[in-house]
């Protein structure tokens, strides 16, 4: 990592993508403060570690964290989005407190000296274009969280357009690994077929972008040290494939005997079936390209899941 990079600040910091990046900057001996949610039980998967320091506060009061602030910092990942369930999703009010949230967090890293403020967008602020999208693809968002993410993204770029800061609103199209939710696609699969059921799934005829954390990780730390202006862009893998194709690799590492449940479930009405990143901007410019094929970074997930089933049987 670049040497003027010494210290970040990371917001959502016990999420997956969070205790990913704090591991990552460990290795690259950078310090980091972490900004988690109050007696969020995901706290125990931060690393112990001298570089990494940890504040409890709601992302909406970041604010009060001024105070706390003992040394300069020189970028912010903000990573950090609440009522991300169904139901908060849908909550105009819940989501507008994100929004907020987002300016308060860039606000605070301009005081904390940051001269970068890294925000996680979403593939929801497009909407169901089913298609390849990139970063000048049309914006009609169709959710409340979308809609959220977007107004969030376009006010942070001009707060920071305002405070000689430097942003870029990171839109993440799918990613899996460890430490996710339940609910979430790729370890409700894995945890059914580890536990020797069968998962109910849908006829699996998408098309999808999925990416693994680790490479989500390592391009979010490559747009801090080389992202050109302040601007989006789009993250994924670049290599989509069928949602049949990654269930069938994660069954056959898991037990190729088990049954799939494919068409189970009919689609939602809203059933996005083509989402897939364009990372050609990433690529010229910063030069990404992800390490982890779908084969390996579910591999490396699969035996995370086994080896923390395994610790609560201990």
């Amino acid at each position: 990592m670049n040497e003027q990079i010494k210290n970040v600040i990371i917001t959502g910091a016990s999420g997956p993508l969070g205790v990913m990046l704090i591991r990552e900057c460990i290795r690259e001996n950078v310090g980091v403060l972490a900004v988690i949610r109050p007696g969020t039980p995901n706290r125990k998967n931060i690393p112990v570690h001298d570089l990494v320091g940890i504040e409890e506060c709601e992302i909406t009061e970041i604010d009060k964290l001024s105070e706390h602030i003992e040394k300069k910092y020189d970028v912010c990942f903000h990573l950090a989005w609440t009522h991300t369930g169904d139901a908060g999703r849908a909550n105009p009010f819940l989501q507008e407190e994100n929004i907020l949230a987002t300016l308060k967090t860039a606000e605070f890293a301009q005081r904390a000296g940051c001269k970068v403020f890294i925000g996680a967008g979403s593939q929801a602020e497009y909407g169901p274009l089913n298609k390849k999208v990139n970063e000048l693809s049309e914006e009609r968002p169709d959710t409340l969280y979308g809609i959220a993410k977007l107004a969030a993204g376009r006010l942070v770029m001009e707060y920071c357009r305002q405070n000689g800061m430097r942003c870029n609103w990171v839109r993440i199209f799918a990613v899996y690994g460890p430490y996710e939710n339940d609910y979430i696609f790729t370890s409700y699969v894995i945890r059914t077929l580890l536990a020797g059921q069968e998962p109910e799934l849908t006829p699996c005829e998408q098309i999808w972008d999925y990416l693994y954390t680790e490479d989500a990780v390592h391009a979010l730390l490559l747009i801090a040290e080389k992202g050109k202006n302040s601007g989006t862009y789009c993250l994924g893998s670049g290599n989509p494939r069928s949602i049949r194709e990654y269930v069938t690799v994660i069954r056959d590492n898991i037990n190729p005997n088990l049954p799939l449940g494919i068409g189970k479930k009919p689609y939602g009405k809203t059933q996005i079936m083509h989402l897939e990143a364009d990372i050609s901007k990433l690529q010229a410019d910063i030069g990404y390209a992800p390490s982890y094929s779908f084969e390996e970074g579910i591999m490396k997930t699969i035996d995370w899941y086994k080896y923390e089933q395994n610790s609560q049987k201990e």
